[in-house]
């Protein structure tokens, strides 16, 4: 894939220079896009998205300060792991009705019982939710962004994404109990 990039640049310092950025952040952006998107193979699509497109504005991130092209290499990373969840959230789609009231309480699924669990368990009981949900729960509570973010950021109204966490929180309680942990 590297030299597709390098393909797309001009001046031997600008591919020279993109090499080893790539060499640089490559495993780092993986990782953030992980964080994200939940598997390896998305990330993987994400990352190559992202280094598409630094590619494609290298000239004028060459004038940048190094904290700057890294600074910018993390944002282009986060938006595109965000495009392919909200690909999936297309693909994926559960109509809801318009009527239902959605309670304020967190009754579900404390926070107090998830801490005494353990983490990884409980990341483990997300990622086997169906993927609707696991997006959802693990922007909330692993990468602690608020409703109205994970509204913005699915372009989903605030409302769905109350309606998708409280269906989440009942079906990880479901695992969770099945796995004989009480909640």
């Amino acid at each position: 894939m590297l030299s597709l990039y390098m393909a797309m640049l001009d001046e031997p310092e600008d591919k020279a220079s993109f090499e080893d950025a790539y060499k640089k952040y490559r495993g780092k952006m993986i990782a953030l896009s992980y964080s994200i998107v939940g598997n390896y193979h998305d990330a993987e699509e994400a990352v190559s998205n992202a280094f598409f497109a630094i590619a494609k504005h290298f000239q004028k991130l060459r004038k940048k300060s190094p904290q700057e092209r890294a600074a910018y290499y993390s944002v282009v990373t986060k938006n595109c792991s965000y495009d392919i969840l909200r690909a999936q959230n297309r693909r994926n789609e559960i109509p809801l009705d318009e009527d239902i009231e959605i309670p304020d309480d967190r009754s579900d699924v404390s926070d107090e019982v998830l801490s005494g669990i353990g983490y990884e368990r409980v990341l483990d009981a997300i990622r086997s939710l169906p993927e609707i949900y696991a997006q959802v729960l693990y922007m909330e509570n692993v990468t602690g962004l608020s409703k109205k973010e994970i509204a913005a950021s699915l372009n989903e109204s605030e409302a769905t994404v109350r309606k998708r966490l409280e269906r989440a929180r009942k079906k990880l309680r479901s695992i969770l109990e099945e796995q004989g942990i009480e909640v």
